[in-house]
């Protein structure tokens, strides 16, 4: 039979070819790196970032069960809730020691090295994230039920989900149909490559033999990952398709996509439904506005006809009549007037209602606009919403997770955000000739200057960009000072190893040599946003020199008695008021923290007027 029309639908899950690709290409890359740390995803339900340390490097592993596994270079928001502290208490601190793929199905295992545990991610439609004991008992899972097949409880012992059987009878079904993909048990994009477009009871092992060299292919390392009009990450090339170096960089970037439509949909439809019910409320305040003033307008016409013709009203009225109202035609217009008391009176009482309903016109007008103005604020936050999650989700630098500026001449400098990082710093990226600075104090990032042309000399201005580095990120701030020392030697004067006999603490050196002193660097860190072409907005810090070649919006902080929460708010209103057209600024609150070195005031504040750079005091 002829197979199926191929039209490629948009891929929502890793296949078992992606999987396979995947760990084929990452397999040495995970085992024995250690959990360091673990959070969800915000926004994202059971989606998870495992922060691994491996080989002196940090990586952050992305796993969506039923979806995807791979390393991140996005900067995803994270959250440290319910299930992320129960997984930091079963994993945290643990080491990988193997990888593998159960039975030629869509489900990772990775084993653990302490205790035997096991987390089992299942890319399966409805799969879970799973943790093991040493005898496969469930300690956790992203979701506890009773499937037709397993049951997924606590304590129970973890079964993998069954292999879909195809009968004798099905298989002929499918293949009257031409349903190949489930036939086949492969992806669409599967049966592009292989140029498989008829199957039959003749052919149908040739192209089963096709599928398993394939595998075989993919195993051994053949892989060339794409991307396809957004559709599709596929680790081979097919026609007008974008390819990539490395397989997990394209899933990193097809999924990133993925991530934020999905965040988008599901903010612009919570303000959708919130727009709806106020688009509701105007249309009928706006039939009630019409109603009330066909009514104010009635009423006048009434009261006016009562007054103008009262004589010959009185006339219409029988004597002595006891009932409170009656019903007169006059002008062909019903009017109900009450012969208990005078015309006069009776268009007194229409006046009157004339001017209620005046009344209710008048409010039902103020809450239009209270009505429309909220519309406004929703479409304006819709927007907000959408340039915020862009912003969140920007893709990272390698040298993003350190302490990082860039110098006035374009040095690339990093410091340690903690001892573990001082000494990957150190071990990893740090050459003969680079510059190592620190602050002369006891607590601060192990910090270099990254010299990528040995020709050239280090000035004495990209010298004082790393010193604020050193001195800002130290413990100076912290306890308030105004001004502290910092030291910088070549590469080749610092050591990891201790003199014979001695001890060195983690992320310790031992300076060899003549130490070069900075004197003084004044605790004063510029903190500024760039807005780059590709409609970005990231955060930078250094000295005011060197983030002022950058950007023109930028504030200066020095140690202070605000929170880093509430020095960031205010930071972010400056923003606000420098850059008024620019939307989603307060996405960058988070990053903002991560670059306060601590309770800190601003002391100044750049601005762009008439295209030249004035600073205001605060």
């Amino acid at each position: 039979m002829m197979g199926e029309n191929i039209k490629l639908q948009k891929k929502t899950s890793m296949t078992y070819f992606d999987l396979l690709a995947w760990l084929r290409e990452n397999k040495n890359e995970l085992e024995n790196c250690i959990i360091d740390n673990i959070y969800e995803v915000q926004n994202a339900e059971n989606s998870f970032i495992i922060k691994l340390y491996c080989n002196g490097k940090d990586k952050e592993l992305l796993i969506e069960p039923g979806r995807r596994i791979n390393f991140t270079r996005y900067n995803y928001p994270k959250s440290s809730s319910g299930k992320a502290i129960l997984l930091r208490e079963l994993i945290r601190g643990n080491v990988i020691s193997e990888v593998n793929i159960v039975d030629s199905e869509r489900i990772l295992v990775m084993t653990l090295k302490k205790n035997g545990i096991k987390l089992i991610v299942e890319l399966l439609p409805k799969g879970l994230l799973v943790i093991t004991d040493n005898e496969n008992k469930i300690l956790f899972s992203t979701e506890y039920k009773e499937f037709r097949d397993r049951k997924i409880f606590l304590g129970e012992q973890y079964i993998t989900p069954p292999k879909p059987q195809i009968s004798d009878e099905e298989m002929e079904k499918l293949l009257k149909k031409g349903n190949l993909t489930k036939l086949l048990g492969i992806s669409q994009e599967v049966l592009i490559y292989l140029d498989v477009k008829e199957v039959n009871k003749n052919n149908l092992e040739d192209i089963k033999e096709k599928i398993r060299k394939l595998e075989e292919e993919i195993k051994n390392g053949n892989i060339k990952p794409c991307i396809l009009d957004n559709l599709t990450v596929i680790p081979f090339l097919i026609n007008n398709c974008k390819s990539y170096e490395k397989f997990n960089d394209a899933l990193d970037d097809f999924f990133y996509t993925i991530a934020q439509e999905e965040l988008e949909q599901k903010k612009s439809r919570e303000i959708l439904e919130k727009k709806s019910k106020i688009l509701n409320s105007i249309e009928q305040l706006k039939k009630s506005i019409s109603e009330y003033e066909q009514k104010e307008a009635m009423f006048k016409r009434i009261g006016e006809l009562l007054l103008h013709r009262s004589y010959e009203i009185e006339q219409m009225i029988p004597k002595n009549e006891k009932k409170r109202n009656i019903k007169i035609n006059v002008d062909n217009i019903e009017i109900e007037v009450d012969p208990t008391i005078s015309v006069a009176k009776n268009a007194s009482k229409y006046f009157e209602m004339m001017k209620e309903y005046r009344r209710k016109v008048e409010r039902a007008i103020e809450t239009l606009k209270e009505l429309e103005e909220r519309l406004k604020i929703l479409e304006n936050e819709e927007i907000e919403r959408k340039k915020e999650l862009k912003i969140s989700l920007r893709k990272k630098e390698w040298y993003e997770k350190y302490r990082w500026t860039i110098t006035r001449n374009g040095l690339l400098v990093i410091g340690g955000k903690d001892a573990s990082q001082n000494e990957s710093i150190v071990k990893k990226y740090m050459k003969e000739k680079d510059i190592f600075l620190h602050a002369d104090i006891v607590g601060a990032p192990a910090t270099i200057i990254k010299v990528l042309d040995e020709s050239k000399q280090v000035s004495d201005e990209d010298l004082y960009d790393a010193a604020i580095i050193a001195a800002c990120y130290s413990k100076a701030w912290k306890v308030g000072l105004g001004a502290v020392d910092v030291f910088w030697v070549f590469g080749n004067q610092v050591s990891l190893t201790p003199p014979t006999g001695e001890y060195l603490s983690k992320g310790s050196f031992m300076i060899y040599g003549k130490k070069n002193f900075i004197n003084k660097v004044r605790l004063e860190l510029a903190l500024g946003i760039i807005l780059n072409n590709s409609d970005q907005i990231s955060v930078i810090v250094g000295s005011e020199e060197a983030v002022k070649t950058r950007t023109n919006y930028y504030v200066i902080v020095s140690p202070g008695d605000d929170e880093k929460d509430k020095i960031s708010e205010k930071i972010i209103k400056i923003f606000q008021r420098l850059l008024p057209n620019t939307k989603g600024l307060y996405a960058l609150k988070e990053e903002i923290m991560d670059k306060l070195p601590g309770k800190s005031k601003i002391i100044k504040v750049s601005n762009l007027h008439n295209n030249d750079k004035i600073q205001m005091t605060t």
